[in-house]
């Protein structure tokens, strides 16, 4: 029955998953014009957005590749956080969509966030994992076998290999830090400044 739910969630996962920039965009739109910013939720979103980024960060400048083809990955990064959990930009963008949720207002954005983000990207993960997994066969198996998919252990991978790199940083990571920083000032404005007038629109006041 497990194996049966769970395979039926990967299938719907895999046809959303093409369609996920438009499932975000409107997503992110309707939380924002209905949103009800509070200042303590913002705040806390402000810091869980920085939180995610740097965590990205980090785990980008390790990714010569980074935003290239799967195909031509070269070696098999077990360095940087990859040594806490096989997947730290999945874990990285959950952290960030969380803080865009708080700046909602709506505490119940949170698990509707993890909820969604988990059906879109459970898939991918599962197919990016199993290519690895052909590619780099025991050496891989060793490595998945230590460090957990989701959630960081303490006690890193001992076989770290892999070196950071500011280069991608600069390269390619700029677009994903603008874009956070444009909403997080969206949101703002959304809540203390002039886009308050939204609030007639779309709650009614």
């Amino acid at each position: 029955m497990e194996r049966s739910l769970s395979a039926s969630a990967e299938k719907l996962g895999a046809f959303l998953f093409p369609y996920r920039g438009m499932i975000w965009g409107i997503t992110g739109l309707l939380v924002f014009l209905f949103a009800q910013v509070k200042t303590t939720f913002f705040i806390s979103g402000l810091l869980t957005l920085a939180i995610g980024e740097i965590f990205r960060i980090w785990g980008v400048g390790y990714i010569k590749n980074y935003r290239g083809p799967m195909f031509e990955v070269a070696e098999l990064t077990t360095a940087g956080p990859y040594a806490f959990v096989r997947n730290p930009l999945y874990l990285a963008n959950g952290i960030i969509g969380t803080g865009i949720s708080l700046f909602s207002g709506y505490i119940f954005m949170i698990p509707l966030f993890f909820l969604l983000f988990l059906l879109l990207y459970h898939p991918i993960i599962c197919a990016e994992e199993q290519f690895l997994a052909n590619k780099f066969k025991e050496e891989y198996i060793n490595y998945y076998q230590k460090v957990p998919r989701y959630l960081p252990i303490f006690r890193p991978y001992p076989h770290p290999l892999g070196s950071f790199s500011w280069n991608v940083i600069l390269i390619k990571e700029i677009h994903t830090i603008t874009t956070l920083l444009i909403i997080s000032v969206l949101f703002y404005l959304r809540g203390y400044g002039f886009l308050r007038i939204l609030d007639r629109l779309f709650l009614g006041f």
